[in-house]
């Protein structure tokens, strides 16, 4: 298949999914005890896997296809190195996307009605051992998208308030929050490699969908109007499209330019895989007293799905 055609796939895909996992809970939620906690366990489980998708897509998809970059850049330029400068890449883009995600925390402090960090992350904050807030996760803890709000404190914004806001407003709270979502689509436009896509693909698309559906169920919650949900769910829908467009266009050029910055950028983008992998996921999973165990179990089957499908020629 043209790689071109595939990855545009992959953005209508991404797309479509994260646009349905927004609206859908938006027209389906009901108030139902046990069915919340039944998709409470499911989620979590889900982003357990996603988080085994992500590890193997970050150390064997993503990792390869950096360090074969800069060994043909090193070919080219006649350089010869023992430096990990893959690894050290990824790194920076580990330390980048904490960097944006603190500044984001910085000003949630200084201005309390400040987008709930919760609605981007799928999950439960229920059964947490600890009682300490973790600066990755929302301050509300017992606090669920799936609970009824008895939050003890808050310092987030009413979604229904962040959705009536100025487009310009809207616009860059939701890319503060999703930017790591812009270095995943970067990821996949950047590809050269038809199985490294595939694998790429799976990881970003299974997670990307849990968080649009967390979204959509924090929408539900406060009975948001259509329209502002539909508003919400487009731009939360397009940050990764627009990292593939952007990925695509720099990979076209085909000059020595496109390949550092493809090198770079690929190299980036696995920093915020492994951002996303522990700071988003794990940390927030694992810290929960429920299905512990399983969840291990379900973190691990992800990352072997992964791991064996790179071994197999598409």
């Amino acid at each position: 298949m043209n790689l071109i055609f595939a990855k545009l796939l992959c953005l209508l895909a991404i797309l479509v999914l994260m646009m349905l996992g927004s609206l859908i809970p938006v027209k389906i939620t009901e108030a139902d005890f046990d069915k919340a906690s039944r998709s409470r366990k499911i989620l979590a489980l889900s982003n357990s896997f996603a988080g085994g998708v992500f590890l193997a897509t970050c150390f064997n998809a993503l990792l390869p296809a950096v360090r074969e970059k800069f060994f043909d850049l090193f070919k080219m330029g006649n350089i010869s190195t023992d430096y990990p400068l893959a690894e050290t890449i990824m790194v920076v883009g580990f330390f980048l996307t904490v960097f944006v995600e603190q500044t984001v925390l910085t000003f949630r402090k200084e201005k309390p009605s400040f987008i709930d960090m919760e609605t981007f992350n799928a999950g439960s904050d229920i059964g947490s051992d600890s009682e300490l807030e973790s600066p990755f996760i929302s301050a509300n803890h017992g606090h669920n998208l799936y609970e009824e709000g008895h939050s003890h404190h808050s310092h987030s914004l009413n979604i229904k308030e962040l959705s009536s806001s100025s487009p310009v407003r809207l616009f860059s709270l939701v890319f503060a929050l999703s930017a790591h979502s812009v270095f995943e689509g970067l990821a996949l436009g950047l590809q050269e490699d038809g199985n490294k896509l595939l694998s790429l693909f799976i990881g970003v698309v299974i997670h990307e969908t849990l968080v649009a559906v967390a979204l959509g169920v924090s929408m539900a919650k406060v009975n948001i109007h259509l329209k502002d949900a539909v508003k919400m769910a487009v731009l939360v829908s397009t940050m990764i499209p627009i990292g593939i467009v952007l990925g695509m266009a720099i990979a076209s050029a085909q000059n020595m330019a496109s390949s550092i910055a493809s090198a770079l950028l690929q190299g980036i983008a696995g920093g915020t895989f492994l951002f996303v992998t522990f700071f988003e996921i794990l940390v927030k999973e694992l810290e929960e007293k429920n299905d512990r165990l399983l969840k291990v179990l379900f973190l691990v089957l992800g990352y072997t799905v992964l791991a064996v499908l790179v071994l197999f020629k598409w």
